[in-house]
């Protein structure tokens, strides 16, 4: 699993068809996650995504939905993940809680914490065969329009006209 590990997964997390395991080398634990994208009916990037976590043998589909995650303040982007009334899972579950631990450090992880994908792009769900792609989780169309980087684009933007 170590040739899909991810160095920075911010983008390829939150890049709207991501699934991932989070491996913590010292204690042994791992989750696999499925974060979707919420589709948006605007022009701009959604700023909802869902997130599943693995709960049974089938890694295909036997996803079981912990929370969604929104997008808070445009200028200064933040994310909030939380239960929500569908949530099969209680805020007391190891893997909300890992889930948590890890938007509320804005994915900046210790060396011990390790993010693994599946050799799949991360927006499109296609196969990843370039090298690049396989080291960031994102094929080379989709390395650029990844919805936090539009997001952080735009936050930026408005900076230009509110200073």
């Amino acid at each position: 699993m170590s040739e899909h590990t991810l160095e920075n997964p911010k983008d390829f997390v939150l890049a709207g068809k991501a699934i991932f395991t989070v491996e913590n080398e010292k204690t042994g634990n791992r989750f696999t996650y499925k974060v979707k994208q919420a589709e948006n009916k605007d022009d701009g990037p959604s700023k909802v995504w869902f997130v599943s976590v693995l709960n049974g043998p089938d890694n295909g589909s036997n996803y079981a939905y912990i929370g969604t995650i929104f997008g808070n303040n445009f200028y200064v982007p933040t994310l909030d993940f939380r239960l929500t009334k569908k949530s099969t899972v209680t805020k007391d579950a190891q893997s909300f809680k890992v889930f948590s631990w890890m938007l509320k450090h804005n994915l900046i992880l210790p060396p011990f914490v390790k993010v693994h994908h599946e050799g799949r792009c991360g927006r499109c769900g296609r196969r990843l065969t370039v090298p690049e792609s396989i080291k960031n989780g994102l094929g080379p169309e989709c390395a650029g329009k990844t919805s936090t980087q539009k997001w952080s684009e735009a936050a930026e933007a408005s900076k230009k006209f509110t200073t």
